[in-house]
């Protein structure tokens, strides 16, 4: 699935079954969204990739030299690579799925969540205090509260 705003291109790769209620779709709309809300979306190109377990982990452990599962993943783009802003987000749809229920969100929800995560990692947010991981979450959920309202025509 590719979503394109003149200025924005995202692309979603499924690697992995999908939770049943996970529109593609919407999720290529709400990274686009995230970009624009974040300012930084013109010229940039961004893949989402959607995975299982296995697949991250041996992300993690290849880059991060950590073996063990993980959510999310974000491959920023090197300017000096590349004249194309952006880069790559990578999401287990397994972490997804047993992390969801925990925070009270669906399957599909949590993997939402874990892209406007990826899109503002890509943006430069860190969140290696907690405090910064605090506020990278209130920053996502208010992405995606201002996403939905927007999706559904409200504002």
């Amino acid at each position: 699935m590719s979503e394109t705003d003149p200025l924005i291109e995202v692309v979603v790769h499924v690697n992995h079954p999908l939770p049943a209620d996970l529109n593609v779709d919407r999720l290529a709309r709400l990274v686009v969204f995230a970009l624009q809300a974040e300012e930084r979306g013109r010229g940039w190109s961004v893949s989402v990739v959607l995975v299982g377990d296995p697949e991250l982990q041996e992300l993690h452990r290849r880059f991060m030299d950590i073996d063990e599962p993980t959510d999310c993943m974000t491959f920023p783009r090197d300017p000096e690579d590349d004249d194309e802003p952006g880069g790559d987000i990578v999401i287990s749809v397994d972490r997804a799925a047993e992390q969801g229920p925990e925070s009270g969100l669906t399957a599909s929800a949590e993997t939402e969540f874990l892209a406007v995560h990826g899109v503002l990692h890509l943006c430069d947010w860190d969140d290696q205090t907690d405090e910064d991981r605090a506020a990278m979450h209130s920053r996502q959920r208010d992405i995606i509260g201002q996403f939905d309202l927007s999706d559904r025509g409200l504002i």
